[in-house]
Parts: structure tokens; sequence; C-alpha cells
């Protein structure tokens, strides 16, 4: 778990907890009875306490989330030059450089990118014994104009078992995949860690969080058409 994932948690615990104490006080002042004016005044500074906490609440919520926002960029930035191959076979010895290289030098007509055009290139995750699945390759490049220019020709990959995709934060891919099950996989893809939306009256909207596609959820309602072949759309906008 993330620094941001754990001062999330331990703020959601605080408000629980600061909630379920003040019902329980508020509760315990509304049993005593209106009459006596000494209760009266109690109550009513509860109230105002009440809301004290509520604003101090509502702004670390809000410091979090834009904490959250800004380290969610960052971290964007550091993969402007990495995409994800998927589709190879895993084996015990293979050179996962040697692969990619071949399919961008057969598949997408890309003679110019060499070995030394990629910095970092291997399978993500630990391998699980056992799994038939095989691991998405992570590739690096040594400059954007190269991941430009293999994002650019993967359409090439049409028909391929072989897809690429942009390298999301944790955060984007989240939104990414709520956004493809309620629009449709045709109607979202990605370009430079943001994601892209086709609406239903046709309009492009561009977004990076959840607070910007949960409005678009209750806007456009219903879940647009699907693609027939997700690979398709895969190798195309992804």
């Amino acid at each position: 778990m993330s620094t941001l994932d754990e001062i999330q948690s331990a703020q959601n615990s605080l408000e629980e907890c600061v909630l379920k104490k003040m019902d329980a006080l508020e509760a315990q002042i509304q049993a005593a009875g209106p009459a006596k004016d000494s209760v009266a005044k109690v109550r009513e500074e509860f109230r105002s306490f009440r809301e004290l906490i509520f604003g101090l609440l509502g702004l670390l919520r809000k410091q979090i989330a834009e904490c959250s926002r800004v380290v969610d960029g960052l971290e964007t930035r550091t993969r402007r030059k990495a995409l994800i191959f998927t589709g190879y076979a895993e084996a015990d010895k293979e050179d996962c450089r040697a692969l990619v290289l071949d399919t961008l030098h057969n598949k997408l007509a890309l003679p110019d990118i060499t070995a030394t055009s990629i910095k970092v290139c291997h399978r993500l995750g630990a391998p699980s014994r056992g799994s038939t699945r095989s691991r998405p390759i992570l590739v690096r490049f040594s400059n954007i104009d190269h991941k430009s220019a293999v994002w650019r020709a993967k359409s090439g990959l049409k028909g391929s078992p072989i897809t690429v995709k942009e390298f999301l934060t944790r955060v984007r891919q989240a939104v990414f995949s709520r956004a493809r099950l309620h629009f449709g996989m045709s109607a979202c893809w990605t370009q430079d860690g943001v994601i892209i939306i086709r609406a239903p009256d046709g309009t492009r909207l561009k977004i990076t969080s959840m607070e910007e596609l949960n409005p678009l959820l209750i806007k456009y309602p219903g879940k647009a058409g699907e693609s027939s072949s997700s690979s398709n759309s895969g190798a195309r906008r992804t």
C-alpha cells in the first residue's frame, strides 16, 4: 500500500470514528429532553462543533485528493516513454527485447528502432507457478520519439495476438476500465496517459480521474454498444 493510500485509509477511519462519537453524543443530548436551558445550550454548542468538524474533514479530504492528483500526474510523466506489450507466449528462457524488436521490425515496419533504442524490457510481475497466462512485457524506450512512433504504428498489429497499450498508473487504469465498462470498448482509448471518451452524442471528452468520470456516468446513463472484437480495439486504441 502506498503512503497516499495509507493516509486516505487513516482519514476515512478518523472520519468514521468522529461521526460515530458525535452521533452518540447527540443521541444522549436528545435523550436528556429539551426542557432545561442548559441542555439547549449544549445542543447549540454541539451543533456548532459538528459543523466545524465537518468543515475540517472536508478540507482534509480535498487536500488528500489534491495530493493524490499531483502524485498521479508525476507518476504519469515518468511513464511517458513506456508501453505495454501483451500476447507473447512466455518461456523459461527468453529474450524479451528480441521478441519486441521482431514485432517492431517485421509487423510495424520500424527498422530504425534498435536494441539501443530500448532502455528497459522485461515481464511485469512475478511468474505464477501453474498459470497458463503470459505476463505482459514492459518496454521503456530511450526517447519519446521512439515510443510515439510505435504508438502511431500499432494498427499494424490488427489481427495478431499482440497488442500495445500505454503504461497507465493504477489510478488511471481504474478510471479507464470503468469508462470502458460504461461507454463500451470502442468508445474509450488513451493518449499520453489521458483517457479519451467518445460520448453517445459524439462529443469527445478527456479525463484523468474518477472525479471527472463520475459526472459523465450520470450525464450519459446506460451502456454504449461494445466493439465485437476487443482485440482489434486494443490494437487500434488502447
